[in-house]
């Protein structure tokens, strides 16, 4: 056997050797929770109307397939049960609502002109 050959079964040997004979340490996990804390705010619900006479009801459209024809239809149910009641089809008064708002400002946007119309009452459909 030449030194080299013999070289290359002692660098073998040890290379084969020594992850056998180190000592196994067990791993240790930091576990994290990715998805953060979420602070949960409650809101007291509003009270409930006991009447719809007098009432402002507005009627708010994403602008989803059908949803209008929906609320057109709760339109005619309001003036025939309520017919004191003033309903506003804001997707017809404001086109520009009808969307799905995709943002904070644009949502907040839509919440002030409906508050601006003073509702009693918001009915809203998306239709999917």
């Amino acid at each position: 056997m030449t030194l080299k050959q013999r070289f290359m079964a002692v660098a073998f040997a040890v290379a084969v050797a020594l992850p056998l004979a180190a000592k196994e340490v067990p791993q240790q996990w930091e576990v994290l929770d990715p998805s953060g804390v979420i602070e949960v705010k409650y809101a007291k619900p509003a009270p409930r109307l006991s009447t719809l006479d007098g009432k402002t009801i507005v009627l708010h459209w994403n602008s989803k397939n059908n949803g209008n024809l929906f609320l057109d239809r709760v339109a005619e149910l309001l003036k025939e049960k309520a017919p004191k009641a003033k309903v506003i089809k804001l997707y017809e008064v404001d086109p520009s609502t009808n969307k799905i708002a995709g943002s904070l400002a644009e949502s907040t946007r839509i919440a002030n002109i409906i508050k601006d119309m003073k509702a009693d009452l918001v009915i809203g459909s998306s239709a999917d």
